[in-house]
C-alpha cells in the first residue's frame, strides 16, 4: 500500500512540476506577443494542464477565459473527414466512390472522395475562382453551393490529374461537406452537432450559420498589418488579401467555433473510438500515396510531413506516431496535435496571426517528457524590418550582428527575409529592400536563392552592376540556377 502511494505521489509531483513549467512557458510566449489564447495539454486522455493567456478583446482589456470561443480554422478539416468516415462506417458511401455519384452536376468524373480528403484532386483553388462573380454581384455571399456552378460556367480546368500531386486546397473539403449533406439528408451544421459535438459532449462548439457573425464569448482576432510591424491590430481594420475572403461563407474546410477544452473532448472521443471505429480512424491516419507510388511528403519548420485523410502526420516516428492539423486565418493560429504512441495531446488556439504553433507544440511535448527543449523566440526579420521602417538602420545592423554571435536569440528563416525584402520592394521602399537582402546574405551566406533575390531587387532599384555580382554569386552556389543565367545574359550588354 505504501509503495503504491509513493508511485502515485511521484506521478502527481511530476505532473505538477510540468504544470508549473507550462504556465511559465506560455506566460513567456504571451508576454512576447507570440501566444494570446487557450492551451490544453493532456496525457493519457486526461488534462495535465490548461491555461488562458492574454485578452479576448485587447481594446476593452477583456481577458480570455475557459469559455472563450475561437474559430478553429482548418482543424475543421478533421471533423469533415471524421463525418465522411462515419458515413463510410455505416455503409452509406465508399471512399473510392466518384464525387459524381453523390453530386451528379460535379463536372469532373475522375475525382473520388479519397482525392478530396487527401488533397490530391487537382481542383482549382478558391483565391481567384470567383472574382468575376464577385464583380458581377458585389452583394452576393459565396457559399459551398456556388462552387460547382462556377466550375461549370467557366469550364475551370483541373490543375493536375487527380492523384498525381498533392496540393492543400480548401475547396476539397467544401465539396466533401456537400457530400455529407447529400448522403445524410442533414445540413453539415446539424450533422456535426448530432454525430460529433453531441456524443463528444462538446457543449461550446458549433458551426455558425454566418462565419462573419460573432458567437457568444467569441474572441476578437488580431494580427500584424505587414511583415515589419511589431504592433498588433484588430483584423476588422484590415482589407482581406483576396476578395473571396470577405465575400464567402464556406464550411467544411473551416468555420467551426470551439474552445480548447472542447477540442480536448473531441480528441479523446475520437482516439478512444467513441465517435469513429478503429479501422476508419487508422485509414484517416495512413499516409497518402500518389499515382506513381510515391508517398505524399512536404516540410513544415524542418520536419517532414505526410498527409492522410484530413490529417497531417510526422514521417519521423522515433518519438511516437504524431498526427495533427493546424489552422490559420487572418488573426488566428491553431493546432490540435496528438502523439498516439504516448497518448499525449497539445491543443493551442491563439487569436493572433502567425503564432508559432508547431515549434510551440514540439517544445511542449519535450517539456512534458522532462526533456530539454528550445523556447520559441521572436522573429528576427520582423524585428529587423521594424527598425528599418523606423529609420534606425544602425540598430538594425547591430541586431544582425548580435544574432550572428548568438543564433538562439531569434528565429530566422530564409523565407521570412525573402518575403520581407519583396514586401519593401512592392512598397517602393528600395533602400529598405536592399538592406534586407544584404542582411539575408549575412545570415544565410550559402543560400543561392538569397543572392538570386538580392539580384532581382538590385535590378528593380536600378543597380544593374551590383545585380550581376549577386547573380554571379548565386550561380557559384548553384550552377543550375537558370534564372540567374538568363538575367545575366539579358543585362550584361546593357550596363
Amino acid at each position: 500500500m505504501t509503495k503504491i502511494f509513493v508511485i502515485l505521489l511521484t506521478v502527481f509531483l511530476a505532473l505538477s512540476v510540468s504544470g508549473q513549467e507550462l504556465n511559465t512557458f506560455f506566460s513567456s510566449l504571451s508576454k512576447n506577443n507570440m501566444f494570446n489564447g487557450s492551451a490544453v495539454v493532456s496525457q493519457a486522455g486526461k488534462d495535465t494542464f490548461s491555461g488562458e493567456y492574454g485578452f479576448s478583446n485587447i481594446e476593452k482589456k477583456e481577458k480570455i477565459n475557459g469559455q472563450s470561443r475561437f474559430p478553429i480554422a482548418s482543424i475543421t478539416k478533421t471533423f469533415t473527414s471524421t463525418a465522411i468516415l462515419q458515413l463510410k462506417q455505416k455503409g452509406k458511401l465508399k471512399i473510392e466512390d466518384p464525387v459524381q455519384k453523390y453530386l451528379p452536376d460535379f463536372p469532373y468524373s475522375n475525382i473520388s472522395i479519397r482525392h478530396l480528403l487527401s488533397n490530391t484532386s487537382g481542383l482549382a483553388q478558391e483565391y481567384n475562382l470567383f472574382d468575376r462573380i464577385i464583380k458581377e454581384q458585389p452583394e452576393k455571399v459565396i457559399s459551398n453551393h456556388d462552387i460547382i456552378p462556377t466550375f461549370i460556367r467557366f469550364k475551370t480546368p483541373l490543375a493536375f490529374v487527380p492523384g498525381s500531386k498533392w496540393d492543400y486546397n480548401n475547396i476539397n473539403f467544401c465539396i466533401a461537406a456537400m457530400i455529407i449533406e447529400k448522403v445524410s439528408g442533414m445540413s453539415y451544421r446539424a450533422y456535426l452537432k448530432e454525430n460529433i459535438f453531441g456524443p463528444a459532449k462538446m457543449n461550446n462548439s458549433l458551426v455558425p450559420e454566418n462565419r462573419k457573425t460573432k458567437e457568444t464569448n467569441q474572441v476578437e482576432l488580431y494580427t500584424y498589418p505587414n511583415l515589419y510591424s511589431t504592433d498588433l491590430v484588430n483584423v476588422n481594420t484590415l482589407k482581406e488579401a483576396f476578395p473571396i475572403y470577405a465575400k464567402s461563407n464556406f464550411y467544411g474546410n473551416g468555420g467551426i467555433v470551439s474552445t480548447a477544452s472542447d477540442l480536448q473532448k473531441y480528441q479523446n472521443a475520437l482516439f478512444t473510438y467513441q465517435i469513429l471505429g478503429r479501422k476508419e480512424l487508422e485509414e484517416a491516419l495512413t499516409a497518402t500515396f500518389l499515382n506513381d507510388g510515391k508517398k505524399v511528403t512536404y516540410t513544415i519548420e524542418g520536419k517532414e510531413i505526410s498527409y492522410g485523410l484530413g490529417w497531417g502526420m510526422y514521417t519521423d516516428e522515433s518519438n511516437g506516431k504524431i498526427v495533427f492539423h493546424d489552422g490559420s486565418i487572418t488573426g488566428l493560429t491553431s493546432i490540435l496535435i496528438h502523439n498516439i504512441t504516448k497518448n499525449q495531446t497539445v491543443i493551442l488556439l491563439s487569436s493572433i496571426g502567425n503564432s508559432p504553433v508547431f515549434s510551440t507544440s514540439n517544445a511542449v511535448f519535450q517539456l512534458i517528457d522532462h526533456q530539454s527543449y528550445t523556447m520559441p523566440v521572436q522573429n528576427l526579420s520582423r524585428m529587423y524590418g521594424s527598425l528599418l521602417d523606423k529609420g534606425s538602420q544602425d540598430k538594425a545592423n547591430q541586431l544582425i550582428q548580435e544574432y550572428l554571435k548568438d543564433t538562439d536569440r531569434y528565429e530566422a528563416t530564409e523565407r521570412d527575409f525573402n518575403r520581407l525584402g519583396y514586401q519593401f520592394l512592392r512598397l517602393q521602399k528600395c533602400e529598405n529592400s536592399l538592406q534586407t537582402f544584404h542582411a539575408a546574405s549575412l545570415v544565410f551566406p550559402k543560400s543561392w536563392n538569397v543572392y538570386d533575390s538580392y539580384g532581382e531587387a538590385l535590378l528593380q532599384c536600378g543597380k544593374k552592376e551590383e545585380a550581376l555580382t549577386m547573380y554571379q554569386k548565386s550561380l557559384e552556389l548553384n550552377p543550375e540556377n537558370t534564372n540567374a543565367k538568363e538575367m545575366m545574359r539579358k543585362n550584361a550588354t546593357n550596363l
